[in-house]
Protein backbone atom coordinates (compact mmCIF):
# COMPACT_ATOMS: atom_id res chain seq x y z
CA UNK A 1 0.00 0.00 0.00
CA UNK A 2 1.17 3.52 -0.99
CA UNK A 3 1.69 6.89 1.03
CA UNK A 4 -1.22 8.69 0.44
CA UNK A 5 -2.32 13.07 0.56
CA UNK A 6 -5.56 13.96 2.15
CA UNK A 7 -7.42 17.04 1.89
CA UNK A 8 -4.74 18.67 4.12
CA UNK A 9 -2.81 19.36 1.09
CA UNK A 10 -2.22 22.85 -0.49
CA UNK A 11 -0.74 22.09 -3.38
CA UNK A 12 2.94 23.50 -2.49
CA UNK A 13 4.54 20.87 -4.50
CA UNK A 14 7.39 20.05 -1.57
CA UNK A 15 6.70 16.26 -1.97
CA UNK A 16 7.02 16.78 -5.53
CA UNK A 17 10.59 17.79 -5.76
CA UNK A 18 11.37 14.68 -3.03
CA UNK A 19 9.89 12.56 -5.09
CA UNK A 20 12.43 9.82 -6.12
CA UNK A 21 9.87 7.76 -8.69
CA UNK A 22 8.16 11.07 -9.36
CA UNK A 23 4.88 9.24 -7.85
CA UNK A 24 3.24 12.42 -7.29
CA UNK A 25 1.71 14.29 -9.11
CA UNK A 26 -0.88 17.48 -8.98
CA UNK A 27 -0.88 21.66 -9.83
CA UNK A 28 -0.10 23.89 -7.58
CA UNK A 29 -2.16 25.21 -5.29
CA UNK A 30 -4.40 22.11 -5.84
CA UNK A 31 -4.42 18.57 -3.86
CA UNK A 32 -1.79 16.66 -5.03
CA UNK A 33 -1.86 12.47 -5.43
CA UNK A 34 0.06 9.75 -5.26
CA UNK A 35 0.86 7.19 -7.72
CA UNK A 36 0.13 3.59 -5.98
CA UNK A 37 1.65 2.18 -8.74
CA UNK A 38 4.79 4.01 -8.96
CA UNK A 39 5.23 5.06 -4.98
CA UNK A 40 8.23 2.77 -3.06
CA UNK A 41 7.22 3.80 -0.08
CA UNK A 42 10.34 5.76 1.02
CA UNK A 43 7.97 8.18 3.36
CA UNK A 44 10.47 11.02 2.05
CA UNK A 45 6.87 13.05 0.94
CA UNK A 46 5.39 13.24 4.37
CA UNK A 47 8.59 14.02 6.37
CA UNK A 48 8.81 17.23 3.78
CA UNK A 49 5.33 18.27 3.92
CA UNK A 50 4.82 21.05 6.41
CA UNK A 51 0.93 21.00 6.47
CA UNK A 52 0.81 17.45 7.43
CA UNK A 53 -1.44 16.21 4.74
CA UNK A 54 0.86 13.03 3.77
CA UNK A 55 -1.02 9.57 5.29
CA UNK A 56 1.81 6.85 5.67
CA UNK A 57 0.85 3.09 4.40
CA UNK A 58 -1.20 2.52 7.57
CA UNK A 59 -2.99 5.80 7.27
CA UNK A 60 -1.56 7.67 9.91
CA UNK A 61 -0.23 11.28 9.44
CA UNK A 62 3.26 11.59 8.84
CA UNK A 63 5.43 14.10 10.92
CA UNK A 64 7.46 16.94 9.43
CA UNK A 65 11.22 16.53 10.06
CA UNK A 66 12.68 19.71 8.93
CA UNK A 67 15.33 18.87 6.31
CA UNK A 68 17.51 22.19 6.47
CA UNK A 69 17.89 21.40 10.29
CA UNK A 70 19.44 18.21 9.13
CA UNK A 71 17.25 15.87 11.44
CA UNK A 72 16.70 14.01 8.79
CA UNK A 73 18.29 10.49 9.72
CA UNK A 74 21.27 9.55 7.92
CA UNK A 75 22.83 6.00 7.11
CA UNK A 76 26.00 5.70 9.77
CA UNK A 77 28.01 2.35 7.95
CA UNK A 78 29.83 0.05 10.70
CA UNK A 79 32.87 -0.44 8.89
CA UNK A 80 33.87 -3.87 10.79
CA UNK A 81 30.27 -5.48 10.32
CA UNK A 82 29.98 -4.67 6.48
CA UNK A 83 30.87 -7.25 4.25
CA UNK A 84 31.39 -4.77 1.19
CA UNK A 85 28.46 -6.47 -0.99
CA UNK A 86 27.00 -3.08 -2.12
CA UNK A 87 23.32 -3.94 -1.70
CA UNK A 88 22.97 -0.92 0.50
CA UNK A 89 24.01 1.05 -3.35
CA UNK A 90 21.79 -0.85 -4.86
CA UNK A 91 18.53 -0.39 -2.87
CA UNK A 92 19.44 3.25 -2.29
CA UNK A 93 16.40 5.24 -4.62
CA UNK A 94 18.14 8.54 -4.90
CA UNK A 95 22.00 7.13 -5.30
CA UNK A 96 23.33 8.87 -2.78
CA UNK A 97 25.20 5.91 -1.65
CA UNK A 98 28.74 5.38 -3.46
CA UNK A 99 32.01 3.38 -3.46
CA UNK A 100 35.27 4.70 -1.66
CA UNK A 101 38.42 2.39 -1.99
CA UNK A 102 40.34 1.99 1.89
CA UNK A 103 43.48 3.63 1.81
CA UNK A 104 45.51 1.21 3.82
CA UNK A 105 47.59 -0.60 1.32
CA UNK A 106 46.98 -3.93 3.56
CA UNK A 107 43.84 -4.50 3.18
CA UNK A 108 42.64 -2.49 0.50
CA UNK A 109 38.45 -2.35 0.45
CA UNK A 110 35.79 -0.87 -1.35
CA UNK A 111 33.62 0.72 1.08
CA UNK A 112 30.04 2.22 0.82
CA UNK A 113 30.42 5.95 2.02
CA UNK A 114 27.27 8.72 1.54
CA UNK A 115 28.10 10.94 -0.73
CA UNK A 116 26.74 13.76 -0.91
CA UNK A 117 25.16 13.80 2.28
CA UNK A 118 22.11 16.49 1.41
CA UNK A 119 21.00 13.97 -1.69
CA UNK A 120 19.62 11.16 1.43
CA UNK A 121 16.02 11.29 1.75
CA UNK A 122 15.89 8.95 4.63
CA UNK A 123 14.53 5.83 3.17
CA UNK A 124 15.98 3.89 5.38
CA UNK A 125 16.32 1.20 2.37
CA UNK A 126 20.29 0.94 2.62
CA UNK A 127 19.65 -0.28 6.63
CA UNK A 128 16.97 -2.67 5.42
CA UNK A 129 18.65 -4.36 2.93
CA UNK A 130 22.26 -4.74 4.71
CA UNK A 131 22.73 -8.34 5.18
CA UNK A 132 25.46 -7.75 7.53
CA UNK A 133 23.02 -4.93 9.80
CA UNK A 134 26.43 -2.49 9.63
CA UNK A 135 23.67 0.41 9.05
CA UNK A 136 21.91 2.25 11.45
CA UNK A 137 20.09 5.38 10.72
CA UNK A 138 20.66 8.75 13.05
CA UNK A 139 20.23 12.20 12.89
CA UNK A 140 23.33 13.86 12.38
CA UNK A 141 22.44 16.02 15.62
CA UNK A 142 22.73 12.56 17.52
CA UNK A 143 26.10 11.16 15.41
CA UNK A 144 29.76 11.32 17.23
CA UNK A 145 32.55 13.52 15.24
CA UNK A 146 33.63 10.55 13.46
CA UNK A 147 30.75 9.43 12.22
CA UNK A 148 29.82 13.28 11.17
CA UNK A 149 33.22 12.96 9.13
CA UNK A 150 32.89 9.60 7.86
CA UNK A 151 29.17 10.87 6.52
CA UNK A 152 30.55 13.62 4.69
CA UNK A 153 33.40 11.66 2.99
CA UNK A 154 36.39 12.94 5.45
CA UNK A 155 37.86 10.14 7.10
CA UNK A 156 39.21 7.15 5.41
CA UNK A 157 36.35 3.72 5.20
Amino acid sequence: MAFRINDMCVGCGMCLKVCPPAAITGQPRKRHRVSAAICIDCGACGRICPHGAVLDTRGRRCARIRRRASNWPRPVIDYDRCVDCRACIDACPVACLAIAFSQDNADRRARPVLAPARKCIACRFCALECPAEAITMKPPAQMTEREKLAMDGRTNP
